[in-house]
């Protein structure tokens, strides 16, 4: 940003504090990039959700299906009414594997659109100020006593027509 009539670029921090800034900055960087390599695994085709996929399908299966097999007993394992519950146990699964998958893959947008904003902010934060130069001195003294005159103009006029 170039400088304007009229006024000049001053400085807000110290070289010091701009310094320490630069090297916070600096350090954490790396820190956004790994975040945001983290929530960037959740969004679809990410691959994060895997690990709970994996789990809820051995739950599933370990714990589940037995359970189901259980409720009706070994001896019905052609039964319609079986094959119903476990159709239902596995649409249960699904649905709430998608259910889990999604929120996981809101969560990281919303992760990686706060980093986004953050990031604007910490980059965009300016270290100076505009501040109106000084005129000098000479000039202030021409426009005072311009302005100093047309006072003692318009008195003039304003008494010498008034009385």
């Amino acid at each position: 940003m170039g400088q304007s009539k009229g006024y000049k670029k001053v400085s807000t921090v110290s070289p010091e504090q701009n310094t320490f800034i630069q090297q916070m900055l600096a350090q954490a960087l790396p820190n956004l990039q790994q975040a945001a390599e983290g929530y960037k695994q959740f969004l679809p085709g990410g691959g994060g959700g895997q690990p709970f996929v994996n789990q809820a399908n051995r739950n599933f299966q370990q714990q589940t299906i037995p359970s189901i097999l259980n409720a009706f007993g070994r001896d019905s394992k052609g039964s319609s009414a079986l094959n119903q519950a476990l159709a239902a146990g596995g649409a249960n699964l699904n649905t709430d594997l998608a259910s889990t998958l999604a929120q996981l893959q809101l969560q990281a947008s919303h992760g990686l659109s706060g980093q986004a904003q953050a990031g604007g902010q910490q980059g965009l934060t300016p270290t100076f100020a505009l501040q109106q130069r000084q005129q000098p001195f000479w000039q202030s003294l021409l426009l005072g006593g311009l302005n100093t005159g047309a006072q003692l103009g318009r008195a003039y006029l304003g008494g010498g027509l008034g009385g």
